[in-house]
């Protein structure tokens, strides 16, 4: 049994996938308290506060289970790290930045037990093909893109405008799943 401190239905979605069995619980780490700019430490920060975080809202029968948690970040090549837009300016903005571009998106991903923890990033390279305004508003207000990093999500109708994928598409969908694995084998080794 593993722990998902994770309130992303996708991620629940690709660990029933990959057969691990697991429950959701609660973390309330403040993801705005990290202020770094290099988007893998800023990544692994704060995966480690929301498994932090987890550990510590545990009750004592679930102490004895390993937490994974998990955060998705987007970078682009002009250095900035994009997280979910809080609103329809903000996400059009996003797309429109993307549009015809080439852009990181980076997953790291923590299980912690209470002896040991063991964590990975994981980087795919996105390129957006040419959107219109009017596709991009399109998407935007279908409020599709809302509550998920980069203001788009890949497995639902943003896919159409995606050319290249260079990497994990689990990545993208929010949770690596051939790392993830290699954690869950690692984190079982005594």
């Amino acid at each position: 049994m593993l722990l998902l401190a994770s309130a992303s239905a996708r991620r629940t979605d690709l660990l029933d996938l990959i057969n691990i069995k697991h429950k959701v619980v609660e973390q309330d780490f403040d993801e705005s308290s990290i202020i770094e700019s290099n988007p893998i430490e800023c990544s692994k920060l704060i995966v480690k506060g929301k498994n932090q975080s987890a550990r510590s809202l545990l009750n004592d029968n679930d102490l004895e289970y390993p937490v994974l948690t998990a955060d998705t970040l987007v970078f682009s090549p002009d250095k900035k790290i994009y997280g979910k837009p809080k609103n329809h300016e903000k996400n059009i903005a996003m797309l429109k930045e993307f549009s015809g571009k080439e852009h990181s998106v980076f997953t790291s991903v923590m299980i912690s037990t209470k002896e040991k923890s063991v964590m990975r990033t994981c980087e795919t390279k996105v390129t957006f093909c040419e959107m219109s305004e009017q596709e991009i508003k399109d998407y935007v207000y279908s409020d599709e893109g809302l509550e998920k990093a980069g203001g788009y999500g890949i497995h639902g109708p943003a896919g159409k405008f995606i050319a290249i994928i260079n990497g994990s598409y689990t990545n993208v969908v929010g949770l690596p799943v051939h790392e993830t694995y290699e954690l869950i084998k690692e984190i079982q080794k005594n």
